[in-house]
């Protein structure tokens, strides 16, 4: 089960990523608004590119890409316009793939091992 991330959490989650990554566009496929419940959900698709000084020549270009679908679960505070926690469910084969290519980017880079 994913771990319910705070806003300042979830923040500090993307800060990590950027080191390694140029950028990671993530773009809503289908959102669903639960008003009641304070909570937005949101089905999204994702492509990371990594910075050029992290890649290496052991992989192709193809190699070095990253297609992912996401699920964010928002939990809004009272007036609706603050995210108050986020759930994130990952695509678990691709993930496994992003993992390694965020591990040999980072000992590409020179860092100690982390998770994405």
């Amino acid at each position: 089960m994913p771990e319910t991330m705070s806003r300042e959490a979830f923040a500090e989650h993307i800060k990590g990523l950027r080191k390694v990554l140029s950028k990671f566009p993530v773009i809503p496929k289908q959102i669903w608004e639960n008003e009641a419940g304070r909570q937005v959900t949101m089905w999204c698709t994702g492509e990371a590119s990594f910075h050029d000084e992290v890649r290496d020549s052991g992989l192709s270009e193809e190699g070095w890409t990253y297609q992912g679908e996401y699920i964010f679960i928002f939990d809004m505070d009272e007036s609706g316009e603050k995210t108050e926690s986020v759930v994130e469910f990952l695509d678990s084969k691709e993930t496994e793939r992003l993992r390694g290519l965020m591990r040999r980017a980072r000992e590409n880079l020179g860092e100690p091992e982390t998770s994405p």
